[in-house]
C-alpha cells in the first residue's frame, strides 16, 4: 500500500451545511493508504471515533488524473415525453439491466456539459437544454460524487460513440414504462438518481 496525501476539502463543506444539532460527532481522519488501484481505487482510511476506538474502513471510487473522479447520471426527456435509456450488460448485477445514460466527468469538464457529452455517446441522442439538478454520493463507503441532470429536447440527431468495454442499446420508454422498470427488483441500475431526477422534474 502506498501512502497518499489526505484531501478532506472536498467534503468538508458538505459536512458543514448538512450538520444537524442531534447529529453525532464527526470522527477524525488520521490517514488513508491505497490498497487497490485500477478503475476503482480502494483506499483503507484510518479513523478515531468520539469514544477514542481507532477503526479502518474501506473507501472507494473511480480514479482519475485530478484525484477521485466524479460522475453524472442524465435523465434524458423527448419532446413528446418519453425518456431515452441505455440497454446494457453490467458485470456487478452479471445481466442486462436497464440505466439512465451517464459517466464520468472529464477532468476540468463542467457536470452539464459531461452529462451532454455522455448522452450523445452512449445514445446517439443529443438535446437542446441541460441542467443539473443535484448531486448524491454512490454509496455509503464511496468517495464518488455523482452528478444528476435532466435534458430536454432529446433527440437522436447525434452519433453514438461507445468505449470498448461498453454495449448500449438506446431504448425509448414511456413515463408508465420507466417507472415500472423502477419498481421492478434488480430490473435497473442508478435508482437513487433516476428518483432524483424524476422528483425534479415532477414526474414521481
Amino acid at each position: 500500500m502506498t501512502d497518499r496525501t489526505i484531501d478532506t476539502a472536498a467534503t468538508s463543506d458538505v459536512a458543514a451545511a448538512s450538520s444537524r444539532a442531534a447529529d453525532p460527532e464527526p470522527w477524525e481522519l488520521l490517514g488513508e493508504k491505497v490498497a487497490y488501484q485500477r478503475f476503482l481505487t480502494v483506499k483503507v482510511r484510518q479513523y478515531r471515533m468520539p469514544n477514542g476506538h481507532e477503526v479502518d474502513w474501506d473507501v472507494t471510487g473511480p480514479e482519475s488524473a485530478d484525484g477521485i473522479a466524479r460522475g453524472v447520471t442524465v435523465l434524458p426527456l423527448t419532446p413528446d415525453g418519453r425518456i431515452v435509456t441505455v440497454r446494457m450488460f453490467r458485470p456487478g448485477p452479471d445481466s442486462v439491466v436497464t440505466n439512465l445514460p451517464g459517466g464520468l466527468i472529464e477532468p476540468g469538464e463542467e457536470p452539464a456539459a459531461g452529462g451532454a457529452r455522455e448522452l450523445e455517446e452512449e445514445t446517439g441522442y443529443i438535446c437542446d437544454t441541460i441542467e443539473i439538478v443535484g448531486w448524491l454520493w454512490a454509496g455509503t463507503s464511496s468517495m464518488f460524487r455523482k452528478y444528476v441532470a435532466i435534458a430536454h429536447g432529446c433527440r437522436p440527431d447525434g452519433k453514438q460513440q461507445l468505449d470498448d468495454a461498453e454495449d448500449c442499446v438506446p431504448v425509448e420508454l414511456t413515463l408508465a414504462e420507466f417507472r415500472s422498470q423502477l419498481r421492478t427488483p434488480g430490473a435497473m441500475t442508478g435508482t437513487d438518481a433516476a428518483y432524483l431526477a424524476l422528483d425534479h422534474a415532477h414526474l414521481l
